[in-house]
């Protein structure tokens, strides 16, 4: 891979692990909203207004946040029983072609899941304690998940060159 697109690829795989990070703080934020309301309940009888859905609202965004580097750490499902016995060449075309899918279907349901957002932001949904928009929350997954496809097409194309795949090296979070 020339130099620049390496250093391009390189940026990418840092706003990655950026994600990751997101990810994780929002499952801090879960966590200490989670412990907090346990104790606001039994305590003072009195649990935190809303903490059902920041957490249901933070547990489908960590999801789509982690994606992107797990595609790239090649973290995904692979079933191995007749692709080892492949050669490396049609192993290299059958990854290239399956990541592309990957990638395409991961544009299909971002564009999907977009349209989604964008009808109940124009019905006015939102939750129902906390009032905030459902429909930013299904955009802000379907921008993620254009991420995710970006982070499928990057490996694809290092499938072909036969590149070492990324955090196999024990470069991970």
């Amino acid at each position: 891979m020339p130099r620049a697109q390496s250093a391009f690829v390189g940026i990418l795989d840092r706003g990655f692990t950026l994600l990751v990070w997101i990810g994780a703080a929002l499952a801090a934020v879960m966590m200490f909203t989670t412990f907090a309301n346990v104790i606001m309940r039994y305590l003072f009888r009195h649990p935190i207004p809303g903490s059902f859905e920041i957490t249901e609202i933070t547990m489908g965004l960590i999801v789509f946040f982690a994606l992107p580097k797990m595609i790239r750490m090649r973290g995904n499902i692979r079933v191995t029983i007749l692709f080892d016995r492949f050669a490396p060449a049609v192993r290299a075309y059958a990854t290239f072609a399956t990541e592309l899918l990957g990638a395409a279907i991961s544009m299909l349901i971002a564009w999907r899941m977009w349209l989604y957002g964008e009808r109940i932001l124009t019905y006015g949904e939102v939750t129902m304690e906390l009032r905030v928009p459902k429909g930013l929350i299904a955009q802000s997954m379907a921008a993620l998940l254009v991420v995710a496809a970006l982070a499928f097409v990057i490996c694809a194309f290092e499938a072909l060159k036969n590149e070492p795949e990324s955090g196999v090296d024990g470069v991970g979070l």
